[in-house]
């Protein structure tokens, strides 16, 4: 198995189950010269089978197709909205180094110190539409029943950071100099929604891995 999260959680390969040779077109031929549809409708009765067990076998909890499902979405919108706020909000760091509160903070202070009025437009005209986005297409998943509270918790650390944001951007867009300590509380948003949803989305991982090994 690859140690990458997202390889892990796709459906399995290989031939599918429930299928079901239908009549041949001679079959057909002679049925309809005979005035007997019964192999037709038979036919077609099996491949409407065929069809709803694959299905079944895919969206239940046998072989963990929903939970791969799920695990899909969710790491695909990690990837979109909240690595790509990141990414366009701490232009040219890389993201694994950011290990803790503090590396966090000192990303984000080093950018908006320079030009905090710029470094303030720039955010919120290019990246908060990333995480306003989230929220939204989070709300959108059906998961299963036991992974509901942690997706709501997924939820609310991405509400939390966006507000954070919101909060400090307001701050720093009006300021002429860049005044570290005046901005504590929102940068205490920013940091606890986003290691929140770091944690709670690797909790969330390894709860799916469980399901599909």
């Amino acid at each position: 198995m690859s140690d990458d999260p997202n390889l892990n959680l796709g459906v399995g390969g290989g031939q599918p189950p429930f299928l079901q040779r239908g009549p041949s077109l001679e079959e057909e031929e002679k049925a309809m010269r005979k005035g007997n549809t019964g192999v037709l409708i038979g036919g077609a009765i099996a491949a409407l089978i065929a069809v709803l067990g694959l299905g079944f076998v895919l969206l239940s909890g046998e072989d963990g197709g929903e939970y791969s499902a799920i695990g899909q979405q969710i790491n695909g919108m990690k990837t979109e909205h909240f690595d790509g706020f990141w990414t366009c909000a701490l232009p040219g760091e890389q993201l694994s180094s950011l290990r803790s509160d503090q590396d966090l903070r000192y990303a984000i202070t080093k950018r908006a110190r320079s030009n905090p009025r710029r470094y303030a437009e720039h955010v919120r005209a290019d990246c908060m539409v990333k995480l306003n986005e989230h929220r939204p297409a989070l709300r959108e998943l059906i998961p299963p029943p036991d992974l509901a509270d942690q997706l709501a918790s997924l939820e609310t650390a991405i509400e939390d950071l966006r507000v954070g944001w919101t909060e400090y951007l307001g701050e720093i867009e009006g300021a002429e100099s860049y005044e570290e300590d005046s901005y504590r509380a929102e940068m205490n948003k920013i940091a606890k929604g986003w290691y929140d949803y770091k944690n709670v989305h690797s909790g969330l991982n390894d709860a799916i891995r469980e399901k599909i090994q």
